[in-house]
């Protein structure tokens, strides 16, 4: 499992926030896992924008829900 830094979350919070979610940061034993939360009005544009962010990290997404809410990275 990979690790995001922590200089990276701000602007990890900022891109959810433009689609209108809050990302939430869970740490797990040697990782991290991720969830969604929607602040309003929403768009399905936010998963190609975290692959994309994840990608320039050196990352890949892996979703645990059919919603996509919940996730981590490997």
């Amino acid at each position: 499992m990979s690790v995001l830094s922590m200089l990276e979350v701000p602007k990890l919070k900022k891109l959810a926030e433009q689609y209108g979610y809050s990302i939430h940061i869970h740490d797990a034993c040697g990782g991290q896992a991720f969830s969604l939360e929607e602040d309003g009005e929403t768009s399905n544009d936010i998963y190609p924008a975290l692959e994309e962010f994840f990608k320039e990290h050196h990352m890949t997404i892996r979703f645990f829900d059919e919603k996509k809410h919940n996730f981590s990275v490997k």
